[in-house]
């Protein structure tokens, strides 16, 4: 069956003057469709296939072709070499000499395969071009920080879902982003590492995981959900069995392991390797979902506003000495004889006593004081509902911390507050899950405080119920008392200034004298 013809629009006297791609590629297409292409439609078409080339600098060919495939491409058309061979006025095989120029319009994202890669369509760009009457250029990836890279990556991967473009092209972008940009530490880290060693494959598989880690804090993927990044010249099954028998490439570099589930290795699933999740992100802020982000709060020692704290003498001694200690150059120093002596590095700090003494606002004033930044854990959320999830939350604290550790210039401190729900004496003989998942969580932060590289701090109103595994490891320790009449006084005096000193100093030995009352 033949084509209908279709109804050409003339190029007017005005039309020379307003000239835009729309206008010019549909004279394009209306000439092509009803006369078929032979080169003496150039004549007939020159001011049309010039605007063309200013606009998106292509050739009478492409701008052949592109005209068709705009005309046939629209909502969830797509033209194919039989669609593009019937409306030139040609053969299948004649239409082969328009190949070169298909891969031209494809190499300058003009247009792009479908993904079974049976037919064409035009690219989101560069419809808006035409759309807009711009001029089409190739998006630029250069002069991105780390983290315009992950939003790159996050907008790339959603264009190779949505069939903007292919496994080739996918990989093409993802690796031109990294090489403009290697001013980043994490692009160095991709060249440095020896991913491009490996399989194009395998490249788009790695790069993948970390875009998931960063953008979305996956930190492993069932191998079901990789199969389209697989080449279509390899072989899918043989990808994963060569995975699983651990022959990969990137597995000899250290850079990919297997997931875990309920802490035994999964086989069917890949995930980034604790090498790589420590160092190849120290530039940009990990995706947390709202489970663990809401457990965990930065608190900037700059964001800390000045307070005068009053403390019994004792008391004020060793918070004075602990500041010392906290101090950056002594507390680096200490941390290298530690290490030389084969010690723990980790200053794991306790500050215990009855409800109002002070240990929150101590721990602020120290981080203030020491310019360290903190990160506050709310232990009653940590202690999830969900078996498992505490766990889980636990070690994603340390993580953080870990390396929140190795990319400031001052270790931030790890600041527990109100641990005695966690840092209680463990159960024995537990049969039920909760108590389980409790000695389970105490046994990691054990664990964790055994091999810290910072500063830990925790508060408790319940000293004597902590347990002897947690009290051997807290290396400083300070008991916050209620205040004596001398301390109280200068509290009120501060409170209320201008009041006549013997009047406060009245109360507060009354006050004083009223809670030794009550002790006893």
């Amino acid at each position: 069956m033949g084509k209908m013809r279709r109804k050409e629009t003339c190029l007017t006297p005005k039309d020379k003057v307003n000239m835009n791609m729309t206008a010019c590629l549909n004279r394009i297409m209306l000439k092509v469709y009803n006369d078929n292409y032979d080169e003496n439609i150039t004549e007939d078409l020159k001011n049309d296939f010039n605007y063309v080339h200013e606009k998106f600098k292509l050739s009478q060919e492409e701008a052949v072709l592109l005209s068709l495939i705009l005309e046939n491409s629209n909502g969830y058309g797509a033209c194919d070499d039989d669609d593009l061979a019937n409306y030139i006025g040609c053969t299948n095989i004649e239409f082969m000499i328009f190949k070169n120029h298909l891969q031209s319009l494809i190499k300058k994202r003009i247009i792009r395969f479908t993904r079974n890669k049976e037919a064409y369509k035009i690219t989101k760009e560069a419809r808006e071009a035409i759309i807009q009457d711009q001029e089409f250029t190739k998006k630029s990836f250069a002069g991105k920080s780390v983290d315009d890279i992950f939003t790159e990556f996050r907008q790339i991967f959603k264009d190779f879902r949505d069939e903007e473009i292919d496994t080739e092209m996918l990989l093409d972008d993802l690796n031109m982003l990294i090489d403009l940009n290697s001013d980043c530490k994490f692009a160095q880290k991709i060249l440095d590492c020896g991913i491009r060693k490996c399989s194009k494959t395998q490249q788009r598989i790695f790069i993948y995981l970390c875009h998931q880690y960063v953008n979305w804090g996956t930190t492993e993927i069932d191998f079901g959900n990789l199969s389209d990044f697989v080449s279509e010249r390899e072989d899918e099954q043989r990808f994963f069995r060569m995975f699983q028998g651990e022959k990969h490439l990137f597995q000899e570099l250290g850079l990919v392991t297997f997931g875990y589930n309920d802490e035994l290795m999964d086989k069917r699933s890949i995930a980034l390797s604790e090498k790589v999740k420590e160092t190849f992100f120290t530039e940009v802020e990990i995706y947390c979902d709202n489970d663990i982000s809401g457990q965990q709060d930065m608190t900037s020692h700059e964001q800390i506003k000045q307070k005068e704290l009053f403390y019994n003498t004792t008391e004020s001694r060793q918070i004075e000495r602990l500041e010392e200690l906290l101090d950056n150059e002594h507390f680096n120093g200490i941390q290298s004889r530690l290490e030389q002596m084969g010690m723990r590095k980790g200053f794991n700090i306790i500050l215990y006593g009855g409800p109002g003494t002070g240990k929150t606002k101590t721990t602020l004033q120290l981080a203030r004081k020491t310019q360290r930044d903190v990160l506050s854990i709310d232990v009653s959320k940590v202690k999830s509902k969900w078996v498992g999830d505490s766990e889980k939350a636990v070690k994603d604290i340390f993580k953080k911390y870990s390396k929140l550790c190795k990319t400031k210039e001052r270790k931030p401190i790890l600041f527990f507050n109100e641990a005695d729900a966690i840092f209680g004496k463990r159960m024995e003989n537990v049969e039920s899950a909760v108590a389980q998942m409790l000695n389970s969580m105490q046994n990691i932060i054990l664990q964790e405080m055994e091999n810290l590289d910072g500063i830990m701090v925790a508060t408790t109103n319940l000293h004597g119920n902590l347990d002897p595994a947690f009290e051997r490891r807290f290396i400083y320790k300070v008991e916050l008392e209620q205040p004596n009449s001398e301390v109280r006084t200068k509290i009120w005096t501060s409170m209320i200034p201008g009041l006549k000193e013997a009047i406060i100093s009245n109360w507060a030995k009354d006050i004083t004298s009223a809670v030794d009352k009550l002790r006893i």
